[in-house]
């Protein structure tokens, strides 16, 4: 089943996240951290996404943005600029380079290289004993309905170059290459994907 997601459901896709991606930045900056920005980011409707349940389990999540810049703008600003801060400032201690990646995470998007394109699909990540089922598919798909209906003609991903099978996923579904560029020391590939709309 794919739901809508909600911000009472920050902590889950927080845990999710956490174990799906253990190896990427945002993760770094711990479960707390993970859960206030999308907490953040679900009740001030700056993006949007699903949940695949299995058995009524959480086990999946696709979030979305109709202007991804817009979106890491109003989460540095005020309340939740101070909230994300708090959450992120024993890992930051722990490990000071953290602080260089924070600010290359809200500045990345201006390194790629589709200034014009402001819809994203900002993160989508699956439980391991989920993967390969048809729910990372179902969860796009969903997505891509919530884009027409906010009018959005295409949109972009960003996916690190050596994870191969997520550069498959996003061929295999139709989306194209549009440009490289790098962060935090890794070279990512910028994928774009056209909406059809229904007439």
């Amino acid at each position: 089943m794919i739901i809508p997601l909600r911000p009472a459901h920050a902590s889950y896709l927080a845990e999710i996240h956490c174990a799906a991606l253990a190896n990427d930045f945002l993760p770094s900056l711990g479960r707390g951290f993970l859960t206030s920005l999308y907490q953040g980011v679900l009740e001030q409707n700056t993006g949007f996404g699903f949940a695949a349940l299995v058995d009524e389990l959480m086990v999946g999540f696709v979030l979305g943005s109709a202007d991804s810049g817009a979106l890491f703008r109003r989460m540095l600003t005020g309340g939740n600029a101070f909230r994300l801060g708090c959450r992120a400032l024993p890992a930051v201690l722990r490990r000071p380079q953290l602080a260089v990646n924070i600010v290359q995470t809200f500045r990345y998007p201006q390194k790629e290289s589709l200034p014009t394109e402001k819809a994203e699909l900002i993160v989508i990540a699956m439980d391991s004993m989920h993967q390969h089922q048809g729910y990372g598919r179902k969860l796009v798909e969903s997505l891509n309905q919530a884009f027409r209906d906010h009018g959005v003609a295409s949109y972009k991903v960003s996916v690190v170059q050596a994870r191969e099978n997520a550069n498959r996923f996003y061929l295999a579904l139709g989306f194209t290459k549009a440009g490289e560029f790098e962060l935090y020391g890794k070279g990512w590939n910028l994928f774009r994907y056209i909406l059809e709309h229904e007439r």
